[in-house]
Order: structure tokens, then C-alpha cells, then sequence
């Protein structure tokens, strides 16, 4: 469409329709409507306040990704994740290409200059924002390995939106991390505390000290080895994987799949040398039932709802919880209650269970409170 032609048919002139483009003035609302019917688009996409081109400084937390998990590629800057947390701004990098099965939408980019420090230590930075800052700190930020949390992100948004709950994916111990370092503002945890038989509130308390915290349930899960569709090399118990040509997907440190693993290893008295292990570390239950399903390993340990979405055999081992972790003092937080309420919610407990081997009767139920007095 030509400049005339637009002018022509949103009833103003190509002087104005020049002075708009240009940036030298700001539309009238009957004329903003009007562009904007004319374009078939709204009127945010293409008008701004002058707020919106401002750029952010934020912190840029690099508990979740490290040097060996962002390859920058070309002069491209890097998408984030942003939240306000404790009064600050908090930037996460998000993988790079296109979002995948999980992805989420970018809040902000980095500037690609800028990526290279950001990546090798946590550093202020400055973000230029995809949206206003009023709807950016309504934004939460969770973190935990369990894809489930994509189906709360999901629902969230049916119920709120205007208001965003974003998954960052992350083993339990890293997202403990994050949180202890207020870089996210949630953080699912599946760790067992051996000496007394609980999940995550004796670590919590450990870690977290007196801080006041609260521990509320997100569910209940099988997790166990995924193997290949009709389990062809019969691998029932951990001291089946000695067994020449067996090939293990490890997780990484930290996570919950992987500290269960240690401990069945420890309970048969097998030595991890044994064992042989996959080059690559998966990071997520997600990529250890891809690696199964590729053939790149004939083993992992993962949940259920992992094996049966990419159509794998699975041999239970253990039924854990999977707690969400939180500041008590978030508690009145509006985004923390939106939360809440949607993890309490029968439209997601009816979607968490149909992914198979969850159990949600106490999802929302607060489990103990952590710490503090």
C-alpha cells in the first residue's frame, strides 16, 4: 500500500501520515482507530508509549544456563525471561532458536555485545523490554524440572490474561538455588532427605536457615527407568545396567532423577564405573526419554508422564513429591495467590493427571512450613 493510498483511505494527510511516520507527532485517537482498522492490526502495534523504548537494567542470573549451555550464534541478542524480584529486576537467558515443545515467549532481549559477560558471571545488564514494565512485574518466575509446570504456565494464562507465569526449566537443586540467590520467585524441588525419610522441607530448613518458607505440594509422581517400548533388554533393577551394551542417560548434579539413581546404586552396592553413561548430560525428564527414544541411550531414570508421552516402556522405582518453595512473606504477594489459585484449580489437576502418573489429591495443600517460626 502506498503512502498516498493509506492516507487516502484513513481520512488524513500524506503530511501528517509523513510527520507520524517520521515520529515527529503523536496521532489523535480517531486517527490512531483509524490507521489501525485501515492496516488491519491494533493500535499498539503501532504506536508506543515512549516508556516502552526505554531499556531496563536488570540483573542477569545465571543459575539456570552456564557457558556450556548458550552458544551464541552470529551478532543475534539473546532473549530473556524478566521478573521483578524483592524490588529488583532479574533477567534469565532463555535457550537460543526457536522455543521448543516448552519454549516460552521472550519478555526482553539482550543485546548480543553483551551476552558473553552475562554468561560468564551473574552482571547488571541492560534489556531492551518486549512489553510495559507494568506488565512485566506482574510476571512470576518458576523454577523446576517437572513438565508439568508448563500445564500450570498454560492454565495460568486461561485464567489471568493479562498476567504471566513463566517456566524456567531446572533441576531441584539449581532451582533452590535460584531461589536462595532471589533470582526467581518459586522453585519446585523433588529431593528426598535420606536421614529422615521427607521430601524437601529438611532441605529447605537446611538451606534456608530461619528465613520463613512455605512448602506447598504441586503432586505426586512415578519416577523410574524409561526404556524402550516393550522393555527389550529387561531391565527391572539398577544391578541390570552392568550388562554389556546397556547405555545409561545420566541427569546432571543436583537433580532429583539423579540423587535417586545414587541412591539405588548405593542400596546395591554398584559402582558407578559400572555403569556405562552417555556422552551428553540430559536436562530434564523430557530429554531423557528423547535420548531413549532416539536410540542415543537404552535407559534413564525420568517420570511416567515423560516415557508415555514419547510412547516408551517404564519400570517404576519410587512415588515422589514434588513440592513448589516459596518466601512466607510472598504469601499476600497477588502473582503468589493467581498462582495458588491456579494450582488449586480442577481445570489443572484434570489436565496434570490425563499426562499420566501423577497423583494431584493434595496438589495446593500446604506441606509444612520451612524455617523462620
Amino acid at each position: 500500500m502506498t503512502q498516498e493510498e493509506l492516507s487516502r483511505r484513513a481520512d488524513i494527510s500524506r503530511q501528517a501520515l509523513g510527520a507520524l511516520e517520521a515520529g515527529r507527532s503523536m496521532p489523535s485517537t480517531a486517527v490512531a482507530l483509524r490507521l489501525a482498522r485501515t492496516l488491519g492490526c491494533r493500535v499498539e502495534d503501532l504506536f508506543s508509549l515512549e516508556e516502552e523504548s526505554f531499556s531496563l537494567s536488570c540483573e542477569v542470573a545465571t543459575d539456570l544456563v552456564g557457558p556450556a549451555d548458550f552458544r551464541v550464534k552470529g551478532r543475534q541478542p539473546a532473549r530473556v525471561a524478566l521478573g521483578e524480584v524483592d524490588g529488583r529486576w532479574v533477567a534469565h537467558l532463555l535457550p537460543p532458536g526457536v522455543p521448543g515443545e516448552f519454549g516460552s515467549a521472550a519478555d526482553g532481549l539482550l543485546p548480543a555485545g553483551q551476552i558473553p559477560a552475562a554468561v560468564r558471571s551473574a552482571r547488571s545488564a541492560t534489556i531492551r523490554p518486549l512489553a510495559d514494565t507494568a506488565t512485566l512485574r506482574e510476571n512470576i518466575l518458576v523454577a523446576g524440572c517437572d513438565p508439568g509446570l508448563a500445564i500450570l504456565s498454560g492454565q495460568h494464562a486461561r485464567r489471568f490474561p493479562a498476567k504471566r507465569l513463566t517456566w524456567l526449566n531446572a533441576s531441584s537443586g539449581a532451582a533452590l538455588e535460584a531461589l536462595a540467590r532471589g533470582h526467581v520467585h518459586v522453585a519446585g524441588s523433588h529431593l528426598l532427605d535420606e536421614e529422615s525419610g521427607e521430601f524437601n522441607v529438611p532441605i529447605v530448613r537446611r538451606l534456608f536457615g530461619e528465613r520463613s518458607m512455605l512448602v506447598v505440594n504441586f503432586a505426586r509422581w512415578e519416577q523410574g527407568f524409561v526404556v524402550p517400548s516393550g522393555n527389550p533388554r529387561r531391565i527391572r533393577k539398577v544391578e541390570d545396567l552392568v550388562r554389556t551394551g546397556i547405555r545409561l542417560v545420566q541427569r546432571e548434579k543436583g537433580a532429583g532423577a539423579r540423587n535417586l539413581f545414587e541412591r539405588l546404586l548405593r542400596k546395591a552396592r554398584v559402582k558407578p564405573d559400572q555403569i556405562a553413561t552417555c556422552d551428553e548430560v540430559a536436562r530434564s525428564h523430557v530429554a531423557v526419554a528423547q535420548a531413549v527414544a532416539m536410540g542415543v541411550a537404552d535407559v534413564g531414570v525420568a517420570t511416567r508422564s515423560a516415557a508415555l508421552s514419547f510412547g516408551l516402556g517404564f519400570v517404576p522405582l519410587a512415588l515422589e513429591r514434588f513440592d513448589l518453595v516459596l518466601p512466607a512473606a510472598q504469601a499476600q504477594d497477588a502473582r503468589i495467590a493467581r498462582l495458588l489459585d491456579t494450582l488449586s484449580s480442577r481445570a489443572f489437576r484434570r489436565e496434570l493427571t490425563s499426562l499420566g502418573g501423577y497423583d494431584v489429591s493434595t496438589s495446593g495443600a500446604s506441606v509444612s512450613p520451612a524455617g523462620g517460626h
